[in-house]
């Protein structure tokens, strides 16, 4: 069953992701949509490869009665045959659950794979403003502006500047979160191990965003270039290797999971 769940979550993962590669490959071109991943971070991307690597290799013993793996199979099927992304989301979604009951955490991992791109967005669309307003107040604070709802509204005469869930701290908590799961299922450690280095990790993230929206939001002549352009991409691929590095060098004398 390894195989078949394998292609399945590349599947999945390729129909949730097309329309945002397709969006970078038409508005940045081909050459930099391929350097840059179509737009995919290097965490997901590493993650969902893994997966699929691993359920491969694994026997993903069943342990289901043969029509309810079939119900699940079929049900997955379904969902990708919607033509609408966050059917494969929910489709990727129920694949980790049915591996969840064979391999514990890469079943988590499969799950997980969903929360930045899908789960994450739901989440704070549900809440709503509260959770971006954390990031408004602090970076306004340090501005000396003020602040209505997740709008960052300066007193020079600037126009607002409003946080999304793409520029929100917690976008890259997720992805940091992600790190420290796949880094714990390659290594084969539990990752309710060592958390205070997942706490570093996190701490670090969100400083780096702080200080990525205060300059934004501090010096408008920055907030192009850190928004969009080459300065925006460094900070982001200093936030990934900070990720990458607490994650994968962490002590690894824990309990196996």
């Amino acid at each position: 069953m390894g195989p078949l769940y394998s292609i399945l979550v590349l599947c999945a993962f390729a129909n949730a992701a097309f329309e945002d590669v397709r969006k970078v490959f038409v508005e940045d071109g081909a050459m930099s949509a391929l350097l840059t991943g179509g737009g995919i971070h290097p965490v997901l991307l590493f993650s969902v490869l893994w997966v699929a690597w691993a359920l491969w290799k694994a026997p993903l013993e069943s342990r289901l009665p043969v029509w309810a793996e079939r119900l699940i199979l079929g049900l997955v099927a379904l969902l990708l045959y919607v033509p609408l992304t966050w059917f494969s989301w929910l489709a990727l979604t129920v694949l980790g659950g049915r591996v969840l009951l064979s391999e514990r955490w890469l079943g988590m991992l499969c799950i997980y794979l969903t929360v930045p791109k899908f789960w994450g967005l739901m989440l704070v669309m549900g809440i709503g403003t509260p959770v971006l307003t954390i990031d408004a107040y602090v970076t306004a604070l340090a501005a000396g502006y003020e602040i209505s709802g997740n709008f960052v509204v300066p007193g020079d005469g600037n126009d607002p500047v409003l946080i999304l869930w793409a520029c929100s701290s917690f976008h890259g908590i997720s992805y940091m979160l992600l790190a420290w799961l796949a880094f714990s299922v390659v290594n084969k450690v539990s990752p309710l191990q060592n958390l205070h280095w997942l706490a570093a990790g996190v701490a670090g993230v969100v400083l780096i965003n702080w200080m990525r929206l205060f300059a934004m939001i501090r010096f408008m002549d920055l907030y192009q270039p850190l928004h969009e352009g080459t300065a925006g991409e460094v900070v982001g691929l200093l936030t990934t290797l900070w990720m990458i590095g607490l994650a994968s060098m962490r002590p690894k004398s824990a309990v196996r999971a």
